[in-house]
């Protein structure tokens, strides 16, 4: 099925030391495995378990080029760069400034809204 890659600053809320996993990102995530997704952390440090249990692996990075159509979830515009058109990126939780000239290839104001919108492209692909 579709691999997901999610950066996992995705999935929290706050800043600093008083970030916290949003539950509601989390269960979002398990939706998408529900559906047979493929979800895939993204993070170079070690996760809590409740986190490494909902993915299939945990990656330093994600592919600019996968084998097959992907999606990537990040909060940073700046990692949609230099991707290939199999993957699929959607900015999580902010929009980029007007100036910003590389894009991601879609908006969401949370991970629930980004899960929807790739089970909605994927029960409706375009012609």
């Amino acid at each position: 099925m579709t691999r997901v890659y999610v950066d996992v600053e995705a999935l929290s809320t706050g800043a600093g030391q008083r970030r916290t996993t949003d539950a509601d990102a989390v269960r979002s995530l398990e939706y998408l495995a529900e559906a047979g997704h493929d979800v895939l952390l993204v993070t170079g440090e070690s996760l809590p378990a409740a986190l490494a249990e909902l993915s299939l692996a945990v990656v330093p990075a994600a592919p600019p080029e996968p084998e097959q159509a992907a999606w990537y979830l990040t909060t940073d515009p700046e990692r949609c760069r230099n991707r290939s058109a199999r993957l699929r990126t959607v900015l999580v939780g902010r929009t980029p400034s007007p100036a910003a000239i590389h894009r991601c290839d879609a908006l969401a104001r949370d991970v629930l809204a980004a899960a929807l919108e790739i089970l909605a492209a994927e029960a409706m692909p375009s012609a």
